[in-house]
Order: structure tokens, then sequence, then C-alpha cells
């Protein structure tokens, strides 16, 4: 029993590997996945397991085929039952192509080991199995013999179709209005959603003057993908306050809305001296293997104490950049030591003329680099920073 534990763990997980590396719309999500259903056994016993048998299952052309599952049913909903067959010890259920009709054919999703119960009987949902993206799919279900078991090969398939269709998701939205430049960058921050749905043609982000609704400029983002979900724009008023809404729309036939619901990012964003910025939103300085960026911003920072003067997600995930006062350089009216992570170590100079600038020394694979910016005092004991990214210089 414990053999067989582990070997069902085993290709538990190299399954895991073929779901998660699947792409978005079916055409996409044949990227990445096993060549063919008996590769996962090859693949298992090649992965020298000690307690491996004398012979793969089906290897021994006297091994007697299982009978195929019997009474397979799919639902519209994306249900399944089927009845199981004497001798099987579990059972996988594959998601294929439409046309790949031959049991040697590859796959695109596929389930965990479904253990035999003593039912004989078996049912659920795919959704909770697997996650899957719109798509039509013709869907098998194998029955395995016990992985130690050589009497006895895999069954051929019994096959469904199935069309999962469903509505798009209104987009979310990700926003940066660069104060120096003067300009407005969004980004779809639910690609993650699309990626299991399909994605959008385009995603529209209308930004409407709540004083003037004559200036209205929308933002079109145009065929949505993994490298291509953002857009830059310099057309918005400076001081003005804006509404801002997005919509997604598709022509894709699986998706049942081709219209998304409306999405409100904002009922007011004003275009001010500092920066604003959804923390999610993606950039990179050019710093080797992003391996390294500077904060956009950081609201509050506390003068007389230092503290937080920004963080950032980098290459090694979200860094903070930490401050301690020091002694006050000549010309500054702040000087703090700065800490970037565990690599990269710095200062901070706050200048009279309400300008900064920071550098750090350089670690390891991070180059040294130094940026400047403005800061506002805030009237309480904190001020607020805005990293002007293009005065960044790697050394």
């Amino acid at each position: 029993m414990k053999k067989r534990k582990l070997l069902l763990g085993l290709m538990a997980g190299l399954l895991c590997l073929s779901c998660t590396a699947c792409g978005s719309s079916l055409a996409e999500n044949t990227e990445t996945y096993f060549s063919t259903t008996s590769a996962i056994l090859k693949t298992l016993f090649a992965s020298g397991q000690t307690d491996k048998p004398a012979a793969t299952p089906g290897s021994d052309s006297d091994a007697v085929q299982l009978a195929a599952p019997a009474d397979f049913t799919v639902g519209e909903d994306g249900s399944y039952s089927f009845t199981g067959v004497e001798n099987a010890e579990y059972y996988l259920i594959y998601f294929c192509a439409p046309d790949a009709t031959s049991d040697d054919d590859t796959f695109i999703y596929s389930s965990d080991p479904i253990e035999a119960n003593d039912s004989n009987t078996y049912s659920g949902l795919f959704s909770d199995a697997f996650q899957y993206a719109f798509g039509d799919y013709l869907v098998k279900v194998y029955a395995f013999p016990d992985l130690t078991d050589d009497a006895y090969q895999m069954s051929t398939a019994a096959t469904a179709e199935y069309i999962y269709t469903g509505n798009q998701s209104a987009p979310e939205i990700n926003y940066y209005w660069n104060t120096f430049d003067g300009t407005m960058g969004v980004q779809v921050a639910n690609m993650n959603a699309y990626l299991y749905e399909a994605y959008p043609d385009k995603v529209d982000v209308t930004f409407t003057n709540t004083a003037d609704s004559s200036d209205t400029v929308t933002l079109t983002i145009d065929g949505v993908s993994p490298e291509n979900f953002g857009t830059v724009t310099d057309a918005l008023t400076r001081g003005a306050t804006y509404s801002v809404t997005a919509v997604a729309t598709s022509t894709n036939s699986y998706v049942l809305n081709p219209t998304s619901d409306t999405t409100t990012v904002s009922d007011g964003l004003t275009l001010g001296d500092n920066h604003l910025f959804v923390d999610g939103y993606s950039y990179s300085d050019g710093f080797a293997n992003n391996i390294f960026n500077w904060p956009i911003m950081a609201e509050n920072f506390d003068l007389a104490n230092g503290g937080e003067a920004g963080h950032v997600a980098g290459g090694f995930g979200s860094t903070a950049f930490m401050t301690t006062p020091t002694t006050v350089s000549a010309g500054s009216s702040y000087t703090y030591t700065l800490q970037a992570g565990s690599w990269a170590a710095g200062t901070l100079e706050l200048y009279p003329d309400g300008t900064f600038l920071a550098n750090e020394t350089g670690g390891g694979p991070v180059n040294a680099s130094h940026i400047g910016g403005t800061w506002t005092d805030n009237g309480d004991g904190t001020a607020t920073l805005n990293y002007d990214h293009s005065t960044l210089v790697i050394e």
C-alpha cells in the first residue's frame, strides 16, 4: 500500500506540472504538456524510484487491457459521472483537443488520480479537479491498474464532448500617474482571470474630467495578451480630477458576454504634483534580469525617524527601502543611511529646494545606481517622496 501511495503521489505531482503550465485559450494551452498518455508512466518509472516494478504496467504484451470506464457522461455545468471497471486501481480524466481521438494523442489538462472505491461509481465537477480555459474539449477517462501490477494495462478511453463557455470578467486596472512627465499608464491587473477565460480583444479605460465632461480620454489596450496588457498617454490635464471606468470586449465564441460589466476604477483621481499609482503596477528600471528597481513613491515618510522610503517588487519579491537618520551632510536638510533588502546599501539626501538624491553602492548582482526626485513636506512631520525614474543612472 505504501508503494502505491508513493507512486500515486509522484504521478499527481507530474500531472500538476502539465496543468499549471497551460496557457489561456485552447489554442494557447498546448504549449507545455506530456507528449502522450503513456509518457506519464514512462517518466514515472524513469525517475529512479527504488520501488519501481520489474515492468511498467502494460509493457508486457501478455498484459490484459482493462475495460474502458462505462456510462461516461458530461453535463453542461461541467459535471461528470462514470462507472468503474474490474481490476482498476485508479482513473484519470484528460481534457484534449476535439480532434485528439487517438489514445496516443496529447492532452491539455489532467486530473489527479481518482482512486477506486467500493461503490465503483464516480462523479464530480471538473472545476474541482483542475482549472481550464473556455473552449471545446474531447474529455477522456482511462482506467489504470495498480502501478506494481504488470498483469494489466491501462484501458482505452471512454470519451465525451464538453464545451465550456462563460462570462468574461470585468477588467481590473492598475495605473501610474507620473507627475514628472505628465503621463498616465494603465495596465490590466486581472490577467490571471483571463488566463482561464479568454484574453479580451480590447480593454477600454475611460477618464472623464469631473468638472468638464468634454475632457474625456479613452485609452484602448488592443489585443490583450501576456505580452500586451497596458498603454500610456500624455493627453490628460494636469490638476484635473477624473473619474475612471474600464470595460473589456471580446469576440471569442466561448464568451457569453461580448461586453463585460463596467469597472469603476476611481470616482476621482486628481493629477497633481505627486505620483498616483496602484501597488501592482508593473515596471522595470533596466537592471539585469529585473533583479532590482527603485520605488515609485513613498507617502508619509517620517522625516525625524526615517523608516520606509518606498518598496518595490523585484526579481526576489518585495523589497523595502529602509532609512535611518544620520549626520546631516553639508547642503542637505536631512540625511539618511539607506538599506534596500539585504544586498544594496546607500544614502538618501533631502535638499532644501524640495529635491532629493538616493544612491545605492551595489552588491552581488545589483549594479550601483543613483536616482533623483522631489519631496513634499506634508506639515505633520512626514513627507511624500516622488522618485523620478528618468534621472536614474545605473553604473
